[in-house]
């Protein structure tokens, strides 16, 4: 097939949630498909990867940059009209004339649009099928934030939300499919008015890294006196650093919870690391005991070191994809609810669930003091993502999605796929 992917940032390189599955998904694509690439670049470190995403697809591969202080000028003329802010930040002659060049190369039998963002461009190009890949339900997460936000944010974050959901429904009505991360997402927006086929992929994980055996990690020798429980344990929370549901977080963890584990673990470390930690995030580094690592060069070098991944996610949209990796690598995982949602896990089964900083901390303690425990539910996460959540898996759903479409079949239960009807 000849499918034209259009993105609204560079799927590449797979460090943070929607660039991990934009990236695997494209790549994906690409080993069977003529794909062309055009996609947004708003970060001047990305414009280096154009050569490996050019490698990658058969098609032309089209950057286009991402000024952006003309894009907020064209999100705030956006609200005033009437219209969400999204659509002003990511609507661009220089996009568009992108996808006209592109389509030059046409026709294409699909259009896959990751994110809403950039689903404008497409509604009127003539291709059999419209994919728009919406991850998430954004419009929810800026109801989210205007809940935990001061005015005049909280009445700002309220318009957003009503304005985008308006313009996501819009895009359900013409699209072919309408795709998101996960069942609860998929269902949320058949509850705001999306219509049409509306269905859902899982993100995968990298299975190729896997942490050594609890009893070959090092600092798991390290013993408290007079007991045999780790007392220089290191706990980890990993995410882009100034995306305000992951400061929030780390925070709450670090102001909170971690204070409760100390009392048990007075030399336990939290380690908070992602790039474009904020001058809130750095503060944090004051609390003893607490590390801002910042960004690093390979995250997973950190997580495999680690005795406890900490996801005290309270705002959340999605799948984390930071709790579906440290499963992946077999190390254990303490959650709040908003955090595992999407996931298909079960409560002392593969992860425990903090519902309180009190019980999140127990939870913590609960891992650290016994490593049998540990031992359990990492096998049994891991298994499950090796069973449910590796790209294979997901690459092999997209394609019976993209048959499917292209034969005009109704689409049948696709394991993860298809929650919708016309």
């Amino acid at each position: 097939m000849k499918i034209l992917f259009l993105a609204h940032r560079t799927p590449y390189p797979p460090n943070k949630g929607e660039k991990i599955r934009a990236y695997h998904l494209l790549s994906h694509l690409a080993k069977s498909h003529a794909v062309t690439l055009v996609y947004w670049v708003d970060d001047p470190r990305d414009l280096c990867h154009t050569p490996l995403l050019r490698s990658l697809c058969r098609g032309p591969v089209i950057p286009v940059w991402l000024n952006r202080t003309l894009a907020l000028s064209r999100a705030v003329r956006s609200l005033l009209r009437g219209r969400s802010f999204t659509e002003g930040f990511y609507g661009s002659r220089l996009y568009q004339h992108a996808v006209d060049d592109a389509l030059r190369n046409g026709p294409f039998d699909a259009i896959y649009i990751f994110s809403s963002a950039v689903a404008s461009y497409a509604k009127n190009v003539d291709a059999k099928s419209k994919i728009v890949d919406f991850v998430d339900v954004d419009s929810d997460k800026w109801g989210q934030l205007a809940q935990t936000s001061a005015f005049p944010l909280s009445l700002i974050y309220q318009l957003e939300k009503k304005r985008l959901a308006h313009f996501e429904i819009e895009i359900s009505k013409w699209a072919s499919r309408s795709v998101f991360v996960s069942m609860a997402e998929a269902e949320l927006f058949k509850k705001i008015g999306g219509q049409g086929w509306i269905e859902f992929l899982s993100n995968g994980t990298d299975l190729d890294l896997r942490r050594l055996p609890l009893e070959q990690i090092p600092f798991h020798a390290i013993k408290s006196n007079g007991g045999n429980q780790p007392n220089g344990a290191r706990l980890i929370f990993v995410g882009t650093m100034n995306y305000y549901p992951n400061i929030d977080a780390v925070r709450y963890f670090a102001q909170e919870i971690f204070p409760l584990i100390r009392q048990k673990f007075p030399e336990a470390i939290f380690e908070i690391v992602g790039r474009y930690p904020t001058k809130t995030v750095c503060r944090l580094d004051k609390i003893e005991g607490v590390r801002v690592v910042g960004e690093v060069s390979d995250v997973r070098s950190y997580l495999v070191r680690a005795d406890v991944s900490v996801a005290p996610i309270r705002i959340a949209r999605g799948v984390q994809n930071k709790v579906l990796e440290a499963m992946a690598l077999g190390v254990p995982v303490v959650a709040t609810p908003a955090a595992i949602e999407g996931i298909d896990v079960c409560n002392g089964e593969e992860v425990l669930i903090g519902t309180s900083g009190e019980e999140f901390s127990q939870h913590v303690i609960q891992l650290l003091s016994n490593t049998e425990l540990c031992k359990t539910m990492t096998r049994k996460a891991r298994n499950k993502m090796n069973q449910f959540y590796n790209w294979d898996f997901v690459g092999l759903k997209l394609e019976t999605l993209l048959a499917n479409e292209s034969r005009h079949d109704v689409v049948p239960v696709i394991g993860d796929v298809s929650v919708g009807s016309r």
